[in-house]
């Protein structure tokens, strides 16, 4: 990882904090890289002892939330040692639990998403299909009213087609939201 690559992802997870705070943070991680590569060691090495940017930003919203109870917080918040990565249970982004393995939850949902495309190409044609069936009986029912004396019986094509028709609605809805989410997820 690169000093631009780190700095990028510390300030992305550092959004809660205002805007001045995440500027010395990210200042004083600048200094960091700036005393590192003056001791002469490549921006990797000052990434790899810093550890992961996220471990690094929750350390300073933690530290930042715990500060917002005691009422006396003057200066800038000093930098923490960050290369320790807290247990995967405990990590937190934005308030949601990350859960199991990242690359496997990458995986499986590039599969979901391929298995969503290769549904889609039934499922769109039939969604479309079944829409079309609701003029199609309206026109139908009308001509069933006009040769037949059922009122039943045209209800009966006409709940018919609305049936039909929210079935198709439905399905080609589904497949939109569904590759939407799987392709999100997947982070294609």
């Amino acid at each position: 990882m690169t000093k631009t690559e780190f700095l990028q992802q510390l300030y992305n997870h550092l959004m809660p904090l205002t805007p001045s705070e995440r500027d010395d943070i990210i200042s004083d991680f600048e200094d960091h890289f700036t005393a590192g590569s003056e001791n002469g060691k490549t921006e990797e090495q000052i990434c790899e002892e810093l550890g992961n940017p996220y471990t690094c930003a929750l350390q300073y919203l933690r530290q930042t939330e715990a500060n917002q109870h005691t009422e006396n917080h003057n200066g800038p918040i000093s930098p923490p040692l960050c290369a320790a990565e807290p247990p995967r249970a405990q990590r937190q982004y934005y308030g949601e639990q990350v859960k199991g393995n990242p690359q496997r939850n990458h995986v499986l949902w590039v599969i979901m998403f391929v298995l969503g495309v290769i549904t889609a190409v039934w499922a769109y044609p039939a969604g479309l299909g079944l829409m079309v069936v609701l003029p199609a009986l309206i026109i139908a029912a009308v001509f069933a009213g006009t040769f037949a004396a059922s009122a039943a019986m045209v209800g009966l094509l006409i709940s018919l087609g609305i049936a039909l028709f929210s079935m198709g609605l439905f399905m080609v809805l589904f497949m939109t939201w569904f590759l939407k989410l799987s392709w999100r997820r997947a982070n294609l």
